[in-house]
């Protein structure tokens, strides 16, 4: 069908487009110094979050459906933790989480707290049937970003006091001596504007969707959205652990914790509505299942165990188990 077509032709151009991006934002921070921790978590991960910003955002201001742009976030957050049990099976080594930075554990127990904290608001949203906002804007927001602003904080902070580089990283010698900054930069603008018109595209294209095939609009954003605009991610994040494990994991902790941050967007582009209370309760187990695999990440990083099964260290196996179990269900309630 056209609307399928569609479809694949904006998500091959999404997945080009994000990716391109990404490699860009990887030459500016190796021309601005950044450390390869920070290059993940900050400009790999920005770059590789545009489009989910983009794609939620247009699906308040063009399509006019709050339930996409969640099921877009919200599956984004799911599809980009089940890529580091992928990255251990990748990188054929041992356990994965054994080779990475304690310094990931912040990033992962900040997302956490993001995650509970939207969780807690469509609980107390559902049980209590009233605002939790005012003048349209939800009070839950205005915790996310101060949370938000706190933890970037304490993550830069972090990152001034470990100044050792961990021997894994490969920062012996510069890749892109011959680039200037500026040509990077005006390539780093056009491709973050494809993003923004691809997005819109898409989020148009998500509605007709659930149109076409009957299929409700947090199914199409779990599903399909979710998986285009997550796909950036994988091919940045295979990429990038061919020169760091830090960076790989520090680009999809990085993109889940910046992708909160879409919730406030929503809620100023709703202007007089609230974005989570007007988004299905079906979410909740999409967010629930996100933070299990983050915690899974959080403790592989905490007990650092050296034993695996068939290459693949335990944490792994337990995020694949739980992905399968939990995808099963997730399905079944979103049809439901």
């Amino acid at each position: 069908m056209l609307v399928w077509l569609k479809f694949s032709i904006c998500s091959m151009a999404m997945i080009y487009a994000g990716y391109k991006l990404s490699m860009y934002g990887n030459i500016i921070s190796e021309k601005t110094q950044i450390t390869k921790t920070l290059m993940g978590f900050v400009l790999l991960a920005l770059a590789t979050s545009l489009p989910e910003f983009v794609t939620s955002g247009s699906s308040i201001t063009v399509v006019h459906s709050p339930n996409l742009a969640a099921g877009d976030l919200f599956g984004s957050l799911l599809i980009n933790l089940m890529i580091i049990a992928l990255l251990d099976l990748i990188q054929g080594k041992g356990p994965l989480m054994y080779e990475a930075r304690p310094s990931h554990i912040l990033y992962g127990g900040l997302s956490i707290i993001l995650m509970g904290i939207v969780c807690s608001s469509l609980i107390l949203r559902s049980q209590l049937n009233g605002s939790l906002g005012v003048f349209g804007f939800g009070l839950d927001s205005l915790v996310l970003l101060a949370v938000y602003i706190l933890g970037l904080r304490l993550i830069f902070t972090y990152e001034k006091k470990s100044l050792s580089t961990p021997p894994s990283e490969k920062e012996s010698f510069p890749l892109y001596k011959g680039i200037s900054l500026r040509s990077i930069l005006i390539k780093f603008s056009i491709c973050f504007v494809g993003i923004v018109f691809l997005g819109i595209w898409l989020a148009e294209i998500g509605k007709e969707l659930v149109t076409t095939m009957g299929w409700s609009e947090s199914l199409v954003g779990t599903s399909l959205l979710a998986l285009s605009t997550s796909l950036p991610e994988l091919i940045v994040t295979v990429s990038a652990l061919k020169f760091s494990i830090d960076m790989a994991i520090g680009n999809i902790l990085g993109s889940n914790f910046f992708d909160i941050m879409v919730i406030p967007l929503c809620d100023a582009l709703l202007r007089e509505k609230e974005f989570l209370g007007e988004i299905s309760s079906q979410h909740l187990f999409t967010l629930m299942l996100s933070i299990i695999l983050t915690a899974i990440v959080v403790v592989g990083l905490i007990y650092r165990s050296k034993k695996a099964f068939l290459k693949l260290g335990w944490d792994a196996i337990a995020m694949v188990a739980t992905s399968i179990v939990g995808g099963y269900f997730l399905i079944l309630i979103m049809k439901g």
